[in-house]
């Protein structure tokens, strides 16, 4: 094989991994631009927020009808107990 031919196929493969890092550079860098751009914008028109979607309190367990409490409690501490009884193992 020829040198020259060595060499010209190795300096195309350098300019086209330039070429890629620098578009994939690029890219991200306008990604990021976009997503401060996007960001400032939610801060000056924050818009309203329903109160009816938006829960600040947690969610109760609701248990199904002819469940009783009790056994729901002994369920989960028979769960916990088996938990931390496979926990040292």
């Amino acid at each position: 094989m020829n040198t020259d031919s060595v060499t010209s196929l190795l300096m195309e493969a350098a300019s086209l991994m330039l070429i890629g890092m620098l578009f994939v550079f690029s890219f991200l860098g306008l990604l990021i631009l976009g997503i401060h751009l996007i960001a400032r914008f939610c801060k000056a028109f924050p818009g309203e927020v329903d109160s009816e979607s938006v829960s600040t309190s947690r969610p109760k367990h609701s248990a199904q009808p002819g469940i009783d409490g009790n056994i729901i409690a002994a369920i989960s501490a028979a769960v916990h107990t088996h938990r931390q009884s496979n926990k040292n193992i």
